[in-house]
């Protein structure tokens, strides 16, 4: 992980984050969408489509209820003048019904049921109109009773099968359509609490996985740039032995290389500038014991010449051989120290090439901190944009918030909407204990007249049946709005529970945010840390620039013992010179002693030659 660059790492540990809370984002905003759908596609489906056809029912039980007592002959006027009003009221509820019905759109098994239902219902609006046909007929004529008693032979007989098929059909529309609402209540509910078990999960992992990213990258990077630093240190203050333990491949393993070498280089270069001065001063040592000797010959050739000539003579010719030898020695010597003087001064030279070239890789190196530090600005910059991202997530969450709320008080209002429903149901209700009352009433009137009253009491009879199959009806659509609200209530409480996800959410988000800028702060310090280093770098290319000085200054000094040396050199051959026309002189002051005031002059010639 340390060989993956710094600024890679922490824009994809933002990016992974910020990934991470969109995914719980829209986790929870597609559960919210889908509930709303569920809830909209009961609300404005399902419902709307049983009350419809609960309308539809109730049009077609009332119509027939109707017919059934309009088939009563003792029936008052006025009474029968209110039953032709309400079935036109059923037969306009009926088709209001069925319009609205219509409006809505259909799964391709209801639109079948539908067309079946629609077949037998026309079958059955013609019977009753035929029915209605032979009671228009009979209240002309009152006193054809045959006229009656075929309207109600027709009323018990094909009417009452179409009209039984029509509700039998139109009860498996409705039974249809709640299986729909259950089936998608049941799906609405299971997807909700799976994604809330998800979303759990998720706002665990989330802020425990950004926590966790955030020290690690800080750890990754402080803790060698504080080796780094603790390097540098050691180095400023002259201690060139301190090792670097950082070896990755980043921007800051980059900047560690550079400065082992940098080091290395420099402790190379100094210990060979000591060891070229050490041999130069060796080699001083020596020309100045060489001339001390010979200045210790000197005294002894003048002190020679004062105790007398011939014991001089014989003793300068052995100090004359001691000097000779001792020049040649001295020569020899001076013009190695000569050879090293100069080697001194070409290595010196060398050691200045090679400070140089030290210098120019500090330079480097404070180039690459330099951009060591930018490369920390972009990472602060990339951290701030991750913050700015976590911040649009919280305010999409937000949002999710406020839809879920607005779904919240849309359910509500679906509630009541249900309530409304069953105050329908139970004026259904009372309608059919009406119907059940009035067939009781009829039942009774038909016993009243014996036997012409016969068909009247199997009129009332199925009118009860019709009453009570109209009761057992309402009764289950009640069941079923019951459990309509009973779910739409569970859907409030799971829309409460999915809100407080949400807060909890858009904590742990806000949480995030937080620690984002806590790394921003992390990356500023990051950044001044290796501003530090870039400083340290170039004061170390300042100490490096004295250090290529001082090794001039050595050069000078050795290029100065170089021109000593060869002066000396020359001093000494001289020297050598002389001490060969001092022999000379001491050989002819041996072979004539009578003859030492000629050969004065020729040892001063000779001198004067050597002089020369």
């Amino acid at each position: 992980m340390n060989n993956i660059s710094i600024s890679v790492r922490l824009v994809s540990g933002f990016i992974l984050i910020a990934l991470l809370t969109l995914i719980l984002g829209f986790i929870g905003y597609s559960s919210i969408f889908n509930s709303k759908n569920a809830l909209k596609s009961i609300a404005d489906l399902n419902l709307p489509a049983i009350e419809a056809l609960g309308r539809i029912q109730i049009g077609i039980v009332g119509l027939v209820g109707t017919q059934r007592g309009m088939l009563i002959p003792t029936l008052p006027q006025n009474e029968r003048q209110a039953q032709y009003k309400a079935v036109m009221n059923y037969r306009d509820a009926y088709q209001k019904a069925t319009k609205e019905y219509e409006a809505l759109p259909r799964s391709a098994e209801t639109a079948k049921l539908w067309e079946d239902f629609q077949g037998l219902v026309a079958v059955g609006v013609k019977s009753n109109n035929e029915v209605f046909a032979k009671i228009k007929e009979w209240e002309s004529t009152p006193d054809q009773i045959n006229i009656l008693a075929s309207a109600t032979e027709m009323a018990l007989g094909p009417a009452r099968d179409a009209n039984l098929a029509a509700l039998k059909a139109l009860d498996n529309i409705i039974n249809l359509s709640k299986s729909i609402a259950e089936k998608t209540r049941t799906t609405s509910f299971t997807e909700v609490d799976s994604n809330i078990i998800v979303m759990i999960v998720l706002m665990v992992v989330i802020p425990t996985l950004a926590i966790l990213l955030g020290l690690y990258l800080t750890y990754s990077i402080l803790t060698p740039l504080k080796k780094g630093m603790i390097f540098a240190a050691a180095v400023a203050h002259g201690n060139l032995n301190e090792d670097l333990d950082v070896h990755q491949r980043d921007q800051i393993g980059h900047l560690a290389d550079s400065l082992r070498v940098m080091v290395e280089a420099l402790r190379s270069k100094i210990s060979e500038a000591e060891q070229k001065g050490e041999e130069a001063h060796q080699e001083s040592e020596k020309a100045k014991e060489a001339m001390i000797e010979a200045d210790e010959a000197r005294e002894k050739a003048e002190h020679a010449k004062a105790e007398g000539m011939f014991q001089a003579a014989t003793q300068l010719e052995s100090i004359v051989e001691i000097i000779t030898s001792a020049s040649e020695q001295l020569s020899a010597q001076i013009e190695q120290s000569s050879r090293g003087a100069e080697e001194q001064s070409r290595r010196v030279g060398d050691a200045a090439t090679s400070m140089e070239e030290m210098n120019s890789t500090v330079l480097e190196v404070a180039k690459n901190a330099s951009n060591a530090s930018s490369t920390a600005d972009q990472a602060k910059a990339k951290a701030e944009a991750g913050s700015k991202v976590v911040s649009h997530v919280v305010r999409g969450i937000e949002q999710v918030q406020q839809h879920a709320q607005e779904m919240k008080n849309d359910m509500g209002n679906l509630g009541k909407q249900a309530e409304g429903i069953g105050q329908i149901l139970n004026v259904i209700s009372d309608i059919a204990d009406q119907t059940n009352l009035l067939a009781l009433n009829a039942a009774i009137e038909a016993a009243r007249a014996g036997d012409a009253g016969r068909g009247f009491a199997v009129v009332a009879d199925e009118v009860r049946k019709l009453a009570e199959k109209t009761m057992t009806a309402t009764k289950e659509v009640g069941r079923a709005i019951r459990g309509i609200q009973d779910g739409t209530k569970k859907n409030i409480d799971n829309v409460e529970r999915s809100g407080k996800a949400i807060e909890e959410v858009t904590t742990l988000a806000n949480t995030s945010g937080e620690s984002l800028r806590e790394i921003v702060s992390l990356a500023e310090a990051t950044t001044d840390q290796v501003r530090s280093i870039a400083t340290a770098s170039e004061e170390q290319s300042s100490a490096s620039e004295e250090i290529n000085r001082s090794i001039e200054d050595v050069n000078r000094v050795s290029m100065e013992t170089y021109d000593a040396m060869r002066e000396s050199a020359q001093a000494v051959t001289e020297l050598a010179n002389q001490a060969q026309v001092l022999k000379t002189l001491i050989d002819n002051m041996k072979t004539d002693s009578g003859s030492s005031s000629n050969a004065l002059p020729s040892g001063k010639k000779s001198l004067a030659l050597g002089r020369r």
